[in-house]
């Protein structure tokens, strides 16, 4: 039978509430994974049992754990880890571990509780601006393993060279709220930028060619290219698959010759 796809990121938020209040039944506890949301872990299978009561009213029994469930969770914006660790699994996570590749793309932190993720519960219920969404999901990926995956791989801004790790942006080519979740997680996805230069990306002032040329918007004057380091010789080094996405990012953010 399966997991039904009308379940919705709303019917888990309140199967995570009824559970805190009526509890689990302990023949029903997890094994290999946890649901984890605000500080408690639940039982991947279970959540979806809930879930589905509240969404089409009868006991969902015929369904399997381990891929299934955790996939229909993190597909909802969910975070599951593996049992009694900190580590966050990704899609296709025991299909990819029997073919001997672990499929982490995270870590809880041990000290400041930051995530990967973002708060489901906050952006559905429209309590935040649409600003402060993405404040929120830039200073939850600036605390992931997502960031140190990108400092690894290139502890710079890729425009001007600045290398301090502690102001360093994690900035997406395909924007955070466009992008499926292993777009979101796809370090191809996302350029290390300073401050300025993450603000000028991020908001379409600036773009790249196919060979990493800078094209400058024409809002923004010569004054002002002084002022935040561009100028129309800059190039950087692109890969095959951030063209790709820098075509998204050109025909989809930039900003041209509209008012922005």
């Amino acid at each position: 039978m399966g997991i039904p796809n009308n379940i919705t990121t709303n019917h888990v938020l309140q199967a995570l509430k009824e559970i805190d209040q009526r509890g689990i039944n302990p023949r029903r506890q997890s094994t290999k994974f946890d649901l984890y949301h605000n500080d408690k872990r639940y039982p991947p299978k279970e959540v979806l049992r809930f879930a589905n009561w509240i969404a089409n009213d009868y006991e969902l029994v015929e369904f399997g754990g381990g891929d299934e469930s955790n996939n229909c969770l993190i597909k909802l914006g969910f975070m599951v880890v593996l049992k009694d660790t900190n580590k966050i699994i990704g899609l296709d996570y025991t299909k990819k571990n029997q073919q001997g590749n672990d499929h982490f793309v995270g870590e809880l932190s041990k000290n400041k509780r930051e995530y990967a993720l973002v708060d489901q519960e906050k952006i559905e219920n429209n309590d935040l601006t649409n600003t402060e969404k993405e404040q929120l999901v830039k200073a939850r990926i600036g605390h992931s393993n997502f960031k140190k995956g990108l400092i690894e791989r290139e502890c710079k801004c890729r425009l001007c060279g600045f290398t301090d790790k502690r102001f360093l942006i994690a900035s997406h080519i395909k924007p955070w709220s466009q992008s499926s979740n292993e777009e979101r997680l796809d370090l191809v996805n996302c350029f290390l930028f300073c401050p300025n230069h993450d603000a000028l990306f991020d908001k379409g002032f600036i773009t790249f060619d196919e060979n990493g040329g800078i094209i400058i918007s024409k809002q923004i004057d010569e004054v002002t290219k002084l002022f935040l380091n561009i100028n129309d010789g800059i190039q950087i080094k692109v890969s095959n698959g951030q063209r790709q996405y820098l075509e998204w990012h050109k025909d989809h953010v930039f900003v041209r010759d509209s008012v922005y």
